[in-house]
């Protein structure tokens, strides 16, 4: 998959100076968006397919802006895009370090790790290509692909691989089971431990009405994160996962609103003891809010559920999507969990701007598992407060601190604080 995505990457970039250049122009998309550079036969009818990058930008700060450099076709119906960050953080832990370059509260050793650690890390970085267009049949079209250097020894890691029209979504992406819009601004990677945050390869149905209500529905590949023993083990899986959503934007505007989710997730599990495989059907709620006023904003997401561990973001690389019933071997049950967080951001000016975020994740246990696993991961909570400086409309410096909680089934509690700093420069 790396290869694929630098091949891409290379041959993008040798077309380029093929394309014959009769007009080069500076346009500017909007207030907030930096200036693009268009090259293209046709300057007449460039600016509106060119608008489709603003149009179709995520709001997830993570994600890169529209890009700088376009290439339009000679009809000026399809345009693509080049671009991406770089963005450098310096980490440094204290009274405790987190062995992971996210701030994982669940990554809290309970003994053993040092009481600092200085680090620097750029695998944050981004580098995308997107396509874009208009037609009469699919309407605005979009196709995405982006990777950071997350990947193993610094190596490419796929993000985003989808094509999108106005109701479909094929691909792989962020799934449906969160609210990009409403996930709070961090230096750290990983971002607040209660939110739900994953990525899947799915087909997405999503309608939207005049009057500000959305609504939709997944296909998700099945993958499971869960805890084997000698008498289980995950197999095949053998059902795709099923999200559904629906959302509410106050005078349609989608930077107030409230969204409602839910999610079915049947897991497949081997009874070693029977030989027999087994099912047990899991389920997650969500609640998410996202509202504006003034230079204030307020952002906020509950979930529950049985079988979602791997979805919310603390708990997704612990094994409990589900685990091992103390009580009746051969059978594995789910621990529902419950997650949350809260945060605030205010504006200064339109290029400075601070948030705060407290958040927290929970297991509850059953069928004597606490008992059997005294030290396992319990709760964890995560604080989060930074401030950020736009010095200019594609570089900004951000500095913030990080607070994590890690309580295990017999109540031992493990704290530990990061200090991050971040330069980013979009291009």
């Amino acid at each position: 998959m790396n290869g694929n995505f630098k091949t891409f990457i290379l041959s993008a970039l040798l077309l380029m100076p093929t394309v014959s250049v009769k007009a080069q122009q500076f346009l500017e998309l909007s207030n907030e968006g930096a200036p693009m550079v268009y090259i293209s036969e046709t300057i007449n009818e460039a600016p509106d397919v060119v608008e489709i990058f603003q149009t179709t930008q995520s709001t997830y700060h993570n994600d890169p802006r529209a890009p700088r450099f376009v290439l339009v076709d000679q009809q000026g119906k399809w345009a693509l895009g080049i671009g991406g960050y770089l963005q450098t953080k310096i980490e440094y832990d204290f009274a405790k370090a987190v062995d992971n370059v996210d701030f994982f509260p669940s990554a809290i050793q309970r003994g053993g790790a040092p009481s600092s650690q200085y680090r620097m890390d750029m695998t944050n970085s981004t580098l995308f290509l997107k396509l874009v267009g208009r037609s009469r049949l699919l309407g605005d079209f979009e196709v995405f692909t982006s990777a950071t250097w997350r990947g193993s020894g610094l190596g490419l890691q796929l993000q985003n691989a989808y094509m999108r029209t106005k109701y479909l979504t094929i691909g792989y992406t962020v799934g449906s089971f969160m609210d990009l819009a409403a996930v709070p601004v961090t230096i750290d990677y990983g971002g607040p431990c209660g939110m739900t945050f994953y990525r899947s390869t799915q087909v997405q149905f999503r309608y939207g009405f005049d009057f500000g209500l959305s609504m939709g529905i997944a296909l998700e590949a099945p993958t499971v994160n869960a805890t084997e023993n000698e008498n289980i083990s995950m197999g095949a899986q053998r059902m795709p996962h099923i999200p559904v959503f629906v959302q509410y934007d106050f005078r349609n505007d989608p930077s107030n609103h409230i969204r409602l989710g839910g999610i079915l997730r049947d897991i497949s599990y081997t009874d070693k003891i029977t030989g027999r495989d087994s099912d047990n059907m899991g389920w997650g709620a969500q609640a998410s809010v996202l509202g504006t006023m003034g230079k204030f904003q307020l952002k906020g997401q509950f979930s529950i559920g049985e079988g979602i561990g791997s979805l919310v973001n603390n708990i997704s690389n612990v094994g409990v999507d589900m685990v091992p019933d103390p009580q009746s071997p051969g059978k594995a049950m789910f621990l529902r969990s419950l997650a949350w967080y809260a945060g605030v951001q205010y504006n200064f000016t339109n290029d400075v701007f601070a948030s705060a975020t407290f958040s927290q994740t929970m297991l509850h246990s059953r069928s004597g598992y606490a008992e059997a696993n005294p030290t396992a991961y319990r709760k964890g909570q995560y604080l989060a407060a930074n401030v950020f400086y736009n010095i200019t409309r594609n570089m900004q410096l951000g500095i913030e601190y990080l607070h994590g909680w890690r309580t295990d089934f017999d109540d031992e509690t493990y704290n530990a604080n990061r200090v991050n700093l971040s330069v980013r420069y979009d291009f």
